[in-house]
């Protein structure tokens, strides 16, 4: 924090807005974390010399202009601008040519495409006598019956899920999706979240009016069923597989917990989203919620966004299989808004086996560059600094680097070096104490290993 000499009580501007005007500079600068707790007003008070209404007046005004939020109890704590000022806005970034590297964590392996898709997809508009225009009419309402034949089969020999057609619904991306879930579902339920999370899936579910509770978790902490239920949470949006943006991986009697929390009669449900669900480096294969459940009130989602490149939008949701009659009635208006032609092409790389090698492509690809990329940076100058944690799963991991230096200071130094990565202080969503500052989301999948080799070499000149 500044030093808040310069303060003067006849200069003609309030002391509280002295001390606001100081505390927002800190703040802009990246001096705070997103959801720092603040010093308490009597500590503060005493080392200013100041009283606690000042103190009082002064954190009051933060609130008012977004930059601090008050829980109960428990204080005032930063809200960082993270997730729209300009070092975090996508849209910014992505446009700047200042940077060179990017460490995101929604980056894709896309090398193997080709080898395993793009002719197949050339065959598949060859054999079918070219792009017909029936390709782009109007299908069947929850997706065509030869690609959800083909996702059973798929999902049976790779999740361990056994379902039929009718149990499967196709949709264009994942949020797509649980906008169908919302209406399936209603907004009178409470939906819970992890804190941190993937803000995007937060937000988008906030702006339906879904009514929404945040659990705190931690890089090795889950939810349980206990904290669900104290929580009064109906529905519970899940990433057993790769948690983001701790990477965490859900142990098998947490799942199970879950399964029974889910089969337990009282109504409640799990959205089990398989994120980078295929790719496993540990070789151990952990069923899933929806299958340790029997499918009972688990709604499993999927996306082929990952496994063929990065904007692939076909997804598809498995419904509980009792539920289906009630989500017919409820969807007279759905399209699955993703064409004929793709679920045809998708289908024919399941069933033809292409899909299953590019899977298997993509797991030997990330695990060479994840092993290239933390014995990188546990042999540079940053390694006695440098811990990786939940790095068995997934296209990324959590990084732990020890500094004097908040997580915005160390983002912005990454970024004025020509990398871009960001600290898991961006992902939160309410305070969380169990989140440790210098914890970075080292997303690996859109890097070769010449570029992760240089990359690290920025990361030690700016760290």
């Amino acid at each position: 924090m500044s030093v808040y000499s310069f303060i003067a009580k006849d200069n003609g501007v309030p002391v509280y807005r002295q001390l606001q005007q100081a505390l927002t500079d800190d703040i802009k600068s990246g001096k705070y974390d997103n959801m720092q707790k603040l010093p308490s007003r009597r500590r503060l008070a005493r080392e200013l010399g100041l009283s606690t209404t000042t103190i009082n007046n002064a954190y009051q005004a933060l609130v008012d202009d977004g930059y601090a939020v008050t829980v109960d109890r428990s204080g005032f704590y930063v809200k960082a601008p993270d997730i729209s000022a300009e070092i975090y806005d996508d849209v910014k970034w992505e446009a700047s040519a200042d940077y060179k590297y990017n460490f995101s964590y929604n980056n894709c392996e896309s090398a193997a495409f080709k080898e395993y898709c793009a002719r197949p997809a050339e065959k598949f508009i060859r054999d079918s006598g070219g792009i017909a225009s029936s390709f782009f009419g109007h299908g069947n309402k929850r997706g065509e019956s030869a690609f959800r034949i083909s996702l059973s089969k798929y999902l049976s020999e790779t999740r361990g899920i056994d379902c039929t057609i009718g149990d499967i619904i196709v949709g264009a991306g994942i949020q797509y999706l649980l906008t169908v879930i919302v209406m399936i579902l209603g907004r009178d339920r409470v939906y819970g979240f992890e804190n941190p999370t993937d803000y995007k899936m937060y937000v988008w579910l906030k702006n339906l009016g879904a009514n929404i509770k945040l659990l705190n978790i931690s890089a090795e902490k889950p939810v349980t069923p206990t904290a669900l239920d104290e929580a009064g949470i109906d529905v519970m949006f899940l990433m057993p597989e790769n948690q983001l943006p701790t990477g965490r991986r859900m142990e098998l009697k947490e799942r199970r917990a879950l399964a029974e929390w889910c089969a337990s009669g009282k109504g409640k449900y799990v959205i089990e989203v398989a994120s980078d669900g295929n790719l496993n480096y540990a070789g151990k294969k952990i069923s899933t919620i929806y299958t340790l459940s029997g499918g009972a009130n688990v709604i499993y989602v999927e996306s082929l966004e990952h496994t063929i490149a990065s904007n692939v939008k076909t997804s598809f949701m498995v419904m509980p299989p009792e539920s289906m009659d009630s989500v017919i009635k409820r969807l007279e208006m759905y399209s699955p808004s993703v064409t004929i032609y793709e679920q045809l092409l998708y289908s024919n790389l399941i069933n033809d086996g292409h899909l299953r090698r590019l899977i298997s492509k993509n797991n030997k690809l990330m695990k060479e560059k994840r092993d290239f990329l933390i014995s990188g940076l546990k042999s540079s100058k940053l390694g006695e600094r440098f811990t990786a944690l939940n790095a068995d799963a997934g296209m990324n991991f959590l990084g732990m680097i020890k500094s004097e230096k908040s997580g915005p200071e160390l983002t912005r130094a990454a970024y004025d070096e020509g990398v871009k990565i960001f600290e898991m202080s961006k992902f939160l969503l309410a305070p969380n104490p169990g989140i440790e500052r210098g914890a970075f989301v080292f997303g690996y999948a859109g890097l070769n290993l010449a570029e992760i080799e240089d990359a690290i070499k920025k990361l030690e000149k700016a760290w």
